[in-house]
């Protein structure tokens, strides 16, 4: 397990010099008649303190999340599985929030559920990837072989639904939706109930989403017959919307680790 960040410095804090003199590498992207430098440093780094002090000085933007190791993503019983590939948005553009979902909290944006199937503007191009998102959503779709092997485990707790392309409204012959509809119990640990916001108009919470080191999650709360399953708790404070996480037994994750699939990712939970 290591804990990864991208550390952006703006070309007016000057630090060039500094980030060649430690030999670091970074990446520029052009911003008017400035430019950004993008700095990927993990805190294993023998030169992270330099660069963390070096980020409070000029008030860097730091984004950061836990790398796992395939060995460590064995081991564990749950791990959650994100979105790794994104091509793509829902169509139609302007609407599709109304064709898709139900029940959405107007204050918060979350309490959803979906009715419908999401429209695709054209099939995607997938290239060796297994998986791939919509921008904007937090489904995920895969292609046939997937669900080929899913079904020779087989593997429970899922749902197929279609993708259709918004044009002939005709089903996707490339990938389909993934529907997760086995929901956990409450459980959250207390460490990971970090920046709870509770609506005042829907009644639920939102938590902040979990980015340095493991999910922390009480055993007794997870459904036990299902490879797959929702948490109980909400995440996506500070903004509109967010999401439930999707949590898949050793079972699921050593196929996917098996497999080699590509366009999604594994981070291992810890049972308490």
């Amino acid at each position: 397990m290591k804990i990864q960040h991208r550390i952006t410095f703006d070309s007016e804090d000057n630090v060039e010099e500094i980030l060649d003199a430690l030999n670091l590498k970074y990446n520029k992207t052009p911003l008017f008649e400035r430019y950004l430098l993008h700095v990927d440093i993990s805190e294993s780094h023998p030169y992270w303190p330099e660069i963390e002090a070096l980020r409070q000085e000029k008030g860097a933007a730091d984004i950061y999340h836990t790398e796992f190791t395939h060995q460590e993503i064995r081991q564990a019983e749950w791990s959650v599985l994100g979105r790794d590939f994104f091509q793509g948005y829902p169509q139609p553009e302007d609407t599709w929030e109304k064709i898709v979902y139900e029940n959405e909290c107007p204050k918060c944006g979350v309490g959803y559920q979906q009715k419908g199937p999401f429209h695709l503007s054209k099939e995607p191009r997938l290239g060796k990837k297994e998986f791939v998102s919509l921008h904007w959503t937090y489904a995920i779709f895969c292609t046939s072989g997937v669900l080929d092997k899913l079904q020779l485990m087989p593997i429970r707790g899922y749902e197929v639904w279609p993708a259709i392309l918004h044009r002939t409204g005709q089903p996707s012959t490339q990938i389909s939706q993934l529907i997760f509809p086995r929901i956990a119990q409450s459980g959250l640990a207390d460490v990971d109930k970090i920046l709870p916001e509770t609506c005042p108009v829907c009644g639920l919470t939102k938590y902040g989403f979990c980015k340095r080191g493991q999910l922390h999650i009480h055993r007794e709360s997870l459904l036990v017959d299902t490879d797959v399953q929702l948490t109980h708790e909400w995440f996506g404070s500070r903004g509109y919307g967010g999401r439930r996480e999707i949590l898949v037994s050793k079972r699921l994750a050593k196929l996917i680790l098996d497999e080699k699939w590509r366009g999604i990712a594994l981070k291992p939970i810890k049972l308490i």
